[in-house]
């Protein structure tokens, strides 16, 4: 019980001084800062303002409307934290949000306009249950100090555990964890895993689950489905005697896009994700770390761009039956149907009944499954 115990006091005590601090920091990318809690809130605010406005859009387009944005055209620019920690390169009027300290570090990046497009990075999180055991340990003895904490932990055996139960758990890391007062952690619930590969990264040799997931959830504050890919390893933490002790989860990042979108941000978040570079204070952290030590893996900028290459390889790698079955249901969503272009194969979002014109029967024809791999070349309105 004494280094469970030390290690909840050392996450506590450390929490009391950081929150002093003020280690949260939200701006948006070229337009200033602001540290204060409130702009987060007004943040989430205005995101589903700008829904609300997209929502009611009756835009009169003719023949093939105005194409897409595509994020290969997206320019990206140089954010730079106001605390010195990382500077790392994202699209512009994105929104970048951080907060707390060490490795128990978050950065999430996105479109506030659209924040199912982002990207997150967590260092590293402990404080993860290792079975049921555990969990009921503690919830029996949770009136009892510390263990009040350990209770409301979630039970992660493997990487899709965490990404299942992530709206738990950032529950959890805003409860007790005040250096992240006021972050804006990333909307994901709802997770449906699509695909686990397992990552073999410089950390696979200290884990117990190394994993690159594809997976779809819904932002509970759009009601929006997304769809992205996911990282964590899980490795041992603090066992007990018996059956009861917890795990550590690393490399916890996530690019993530509007369902059937990911295809065409998929290059571009991994790049932004690859981006990222800490301070020579931040990168010492890593190295007093003894399972990053173990693992020869001290350089937290190397281990980012290793992300980042696992993204896009598993991006290109993946099992393709799936992006008929996640286009199709976020075409039905959004109202569209996917067409394919006769002459040109190029692939469009048409408005639904489209295809039920002569006219547009002659240029076009509904897509085949395999169509839904390919990049959407643009979308066409009533």
């Amino acid at each position: 019980m004494n280094k469970l115990g030390k290690a909840a006091g050392a996450l506590v005590g450390v929490a009391a001084v950081a929150a002093v601090s003020s280690l949260v920091t939200i701006v948006v990318c070229g337009c200033g800062e602001s540290p204060d809690a409130e702009k987060a809130r007004e943040w989430h605010r205005e995101k589903l303002d700008a829904l609300s406005k997209a929502n009611g859009r009756n835009r009169e387009t003719r023949d093939i409307a105005t194409k897409d944005s595509r994020a290969a055209k997206q320019p990206l620019a140089t954010f730079r934290d106001p605390k010195g920690n990382f500077t790392m390169q994202v699209p512009r009027d994105w929104v970048v949000s951080s907060g707390g300290f060490d490795l128990l570090h978050w950065i999430h990046a996105c479109d506030p306009k659209k924040p199912e497009l982002g990207v997150f990075v967590l260092l590293k999180t402990e404080c993860l249950l290792m079975n049921r055991t555990s969990k009921r340990f503690y919830w029996d003895k949770r009136g009892f100090g510390l263990y009040a904490m350990f209770a409301d932990m979630i039970v992660v055996e493997k990487v899709e555990d965490f990404y299942a139960q992530f709206q738990a758990f950032c529950a959890f890391a805003a409860k007790w964890e005040k250096s992240y007062a006021g972050f804006a952690f990333p909307q994901i619930a709802d997770f449906e895993l699509v695909e686990k590969k397992p990552a073999r990264t410089a950390m696979s040799r200290v884990a117990r689950d190394n994993a690159l997931l594809r997976g779809t959830f819904t932002d509970p504050l759009t009601k929006r489905r997304g769809e992205g890919l996911f990282t964590g390893t899980l490795c041992p933490g603090i066992v007990m005697t018996g059956n009861v002790g917890c795990n550590v989860m690393y490399n916890i990042s996530g690019v993530t896009a509007p369902e059937g979108e990911l295809g065409e941000w998929a290059a571009t978040l991994a790049k932004v994700l690859g981006s990222v570079r800490y301070s020579e204070a931040f990168e010492a952290t890593a190295a007093r770390d003894a399972q990053i030590r173990a693992a020869g893996s001290a350089k937290l900028a190397q281990t980012l761009q290793e992300t980042s290459d696992l993204v896009v390889r598993g991006w290109e790698e993946r099992q393709k039956g799936f992006d008929a079955r996640v286009g199709k249901r976020s075409d039905a969503t959004l109202g569209y149907e996917r067409v394919v272009e006769k002459d040109s194969g190029k692939v469009y979002r048409a408005y639904n009944g489209f295809l039920d014109g002569s006219e547009a029967r002659k240029r076009f024809q509904a897509a085949p499954d395999e169509a839904y791999s390919r990049p959407i070349a643009g979308t066409i309105e009533r």
